[in-house]
């Protein structure tokens, strides 16, 4: 026989447990009606709170009471509310009016007059027109002939060396005159105020290069003190000497006032030779005059003396 236990009482109760043949869990009917009564009521309370919880809020009926406790501290005046301007309505627009149209002014018609011919049988003859002189069609000119490169070459050679005489004859004028005059121009001077009487006059070469040469000629008549200065310009053609053509230039001018015999004060020799100005004598004078200007040996150099 077993013993019961001590803790029998508190054990499970035999109704409860399962028979030993076929060990099923068996629930009595009274327990499964209390837990689905007691899950209805659960489920109808959760109903009702979820009700509660989607119902819209009401809003209050009065504004809500602001409450200021005064504990001694001024308290700042709420500020009022700005209130919107009141709305002004909009002015209506005034419409354009018509503007009138302007009435046309009366143009009051002078009466024609009709001019009566004194001949009326005579034909009406308009005037001729007078006919315009043609202007002659101005003839082209030629294009310059293209220059080549040597005479290119030649060209500058020649431009530099006139620049450079005229540079030396202008610092020889310079020297020349913070120097004062030498003994030969003293001299000279002194000839020339002794011939008082007939044409006397001084050739000066201002400017030359191998196609155009500048001289002076300070001409005057039995006073020097009347004296008058004139600038002579020459040009040499193709293959002339330019040299020889300023010489023949200044014979024409002596032409002009001595046509024998005159006196020519020569600085090379230092003496007053005698030339003609006869049309006979011109080979003679020619070459004396190249000698006076441009040195004995004038044949064999160029312009600039080389």
């Amino acid at each position: 026989m077993q013993t019961p236990s001590p803790f029998e009482p508190f054990s499970t109760p035999n109704w409860l447990r399962p028979r030993q043949k076929d060990r099923v869990l068996r629930i009595p009917a009274r327990l499964m009606w209390g837990f689905l009564i007691s899950l209805i009521f659960h489920a109808i309370l959760f109903w009702g709170f979820l009700l509660d919880l989607l119902k819209p809020m009401k809003e209050p009926s009065q504004a809500p009471i602001s409450v200021v406790l005064d504990l001694g501290v001024p308290v700042k005046s709420l500020p009022k509310p700005v209130e919107p301007p009141p709305e002004v309505p909009p002015v209506p627009e005034p419409k354009p009016q018509p503007k009138p149209r302007p009435q046309p002014k009366q143009e009051y018609q002078l009466p024609k007059k009709i001019i009566q011919s004194q001949n009326p049988n005579s034909a009406f003859k308009l005037p001729e027109p007078k006919q315009q002189p043609r202007s002659e069609p101005t003839p082209q000119q030629p294009p310059p002939p293209v220059e080549d490169f040597s005479s290119m070459i030649k060209r500058k050679q020649t431009d530099r060396n006139a620049e450079e005489m005229a540079a030396k004859q202008i610092n020889d004028a310079a020297a020349a005159a913070e120097r004062g005059p030498s003994e030969d121009e003293r001299r000279t001077k002194n000839i020339m105020n002794n011939l008082k009487f007939g044409t006397n006059g001084l050739f000066q070469i201002k400017r030359m290069d191998p196609f155009n040469a500048s001289f002076s000629f300070k001409g005057w008549v039995n006073d020097y003190t009347s004296a008058n200065t004139q600038y002579y310009e020459v040009e040499a053609k193709s293959g002339e000497d330019i040299r020889l053509v300023m010489i023949r230039r200044m014979i024409a001018i002596i032409r002009e006032h001595y046509d024998g015999d005159f006196d020519w004060i020569s600085n090379r020799l230092g003496r007053t030779v005698t030339l003609s100005a006869r049309p006979a004598d011109s080979a003679g004078l020619e070459d004396f005059l190249m000698k006076e200007f441009f040195g004995p040996n004038y044949r064999s150099q160029d312009i600039y003396g080389r």
